[in-house]
């Protein structure tokens, strides 16, 4: 009768272990030790959450769980390793519970007289001394971390935490893991880089790629035409890529703790005897794990997150990049600085645009041909001569911005057209003057040259 009520209840039991008060945690912990000395349920099922228990805030309710694992292990040989990696995944939900804060990433460490521990310590202490059994384990943490798996970055700093200050012994254990790290990265990373390329260059090919890679036109028009229309897929991708740089930094954390050389790590084969690495570790005290830029992404927002990653790749507002219009005089026309109104405005202005006579005379302002409109050439009209002198590139500039920028507003303002009325009629006048023929007067009309 007892045994059938309590496997009613069992899983209610089981979930009180991830209730935020800590009375409610050890009544619920005092409960299964009494289940599991009767023998009324079958053990294997409390495995994981006697295991997350073991990464407990409360010294007395981590104790107790470490004390049920380590009697199960004896009395059960290999229900710890089948639900090891269960366990660790309960680990982070319980932490989730305990680390409330929500402006800083759940962390797999604690701190212990002034040394740094991984919660999920115990648990690899009672596997690391058969081989197979620590490899498969570190496989499994290890794989979450592959762009296959579906581990928030969260979690993934939590597995990260633990593999960084697990209690290793020799040398295989942190070997092994830079080994393996290798391994997802390059094969995890070429996969990734792909999917990239798939994105920006869709239906492109290899050769076409290639080109576009090497191209050193890194303007911002380029990079729009790269973007693709739908977007969705760039955040995934880049939250899939925290998973390779987490595990690039987990394996120089392994390398400078530990003091590994580049040549130890090339030289070192998972399929040699074990008593060629069995050889005990020396590493640093007091060092730290901070993957400062997994963190700041996780403390995030997902919009704000997609605006760094592409914070140029945007369309300029309409009135960026335009400078004002010149300012008006009393009659209409652009009056240059210095000049209220009248007179000489046009001229200073245009003198202004051209960067004036002190300046000198730069390649825009050479004059481009000079007709000579005596007629005769004997001078009877004074010998009066007009130069043409191609605009110059900065009113150029000026006057296409302002034209597109009407365009897309769909109006122009009123001291626009005032200014364009009287230029346009003394452009014709002008032109009437010393156009001889049809074909002069067509050469006139390129907005490119000025009289």
């Amino acid at each position: 009768m007892a045994s059938t009520i309590i496997q009613v209840y069992i899983k209610q039991i089981l979930e009180s272990f991830f209730h935020h008060h800590s009375q409610v945690r050890m009544i619920a912990l005092s409960v299964i030790t009494l289940i599991l000395r009767q023998g009324l349920v079958h053990p294997v099922q409390i495995v994981p959450y006697l295991i997350s228990m073991g990464t407990d805030s409360d010294s007395t309710i981590r104790a107790k769980a470490d004390q049920q694992v380590q009697e199960l292990d004896k009395k059960y040989p290999g229900f710890i390793q089948i639900k090891a990696m269960q366990g660790i995944k309960m680990s982070y939900r319980l932490q989730e519970i305990l680390q409330q804060d929500p402006s800083e990433p759940i962390r797999g460490i604690r701190t212990d007289d002034d040394n740094i521990i991984s919660l999920n310590s115990f648990i690899y202490s009672l596997i690391r001394s058969n081989r197979g059994q620590r490899r498969a384990m570190l496989q499994s943490l290890l794989n979450m971390f592959d762009e296959t798996g579906k581990a928030t970055l969260s979690e993934l700093i939590y597995m990260a935490d633990n593999m960084a200050f697990l209690p290793y012994q020799v040398q295989d254990e942190p070997l092994y893991i830079i080994h393996q790290i290798d391994i997802i990265v390059s094969v995890s990373g070429s996969n990734i880089l792909q999917s990239y390329k798939e994105v920006f260059f869709p239906g492109a090919a290899d050769d076409d790629r290639a080109k576009l890679e090497d191209d050193d036109d890194k303007g911002l028009n380029t990079l729009l035409e790269r973007m693709p229309e739908d977007t969705t897929a760039l955040p995934n991708l880049f939250m899939m890529s925290q998973g390779c740089i987490l595990l690039l930094m987990l394996k120089q954390h392994l390398k400078e703790l530990y003091r590994f050389t580049d040549s130890k790590i090339h030289r070192y084969s998972p399929t040699e005897q074990a008593k060629v690495w069995d050889k005990p570790l020396t590493g640093k005290a007091k060092m730290t794990f901070n993957p400062s830029q997994a963190m700041d992404l996780d403390r995030e927002t997902p919009k704000t997150c997609h605006k760094k990653m592409t914070p140029k790749l945007r369309y300029p507002d309409d009135d960026d990049d335009i400078p004002p219009p010149p300012s008006q005089s009393s009659h209409g026309t652009p009056a240059a600085a210095g000049t209220p109104s009248g007179g000489q405005a046009g001229g200073d202005a245009l003198d202004a645009a051209q960067g004036g006579p002190e300046t000198g005379e730069s390649q825009d302002s050479k004059p481009v041909a000079v007709i000579d409109l005596s007629g005769d050439g004997d001078g009877d009209n004074g010998g009066r001569k007009v130069e043409i002198r191609k605009a110059p590139s900065s009113l150029m500039a000026y006057h296409k911005r302002s034209m597109s920028s009407h365009h897309r507003h769909g109006r122009t303002s009123k001291s626009s057209s005032l200014s364009s009325k009287p230029h346009k009629h003394k452009k014709k006048k002008r032109r009437w003057h010393y156009s001889e023929d049809d074909d002069e007067e067509d050469d006139s009309e390129d907005s490119d040259y000025v009289v």
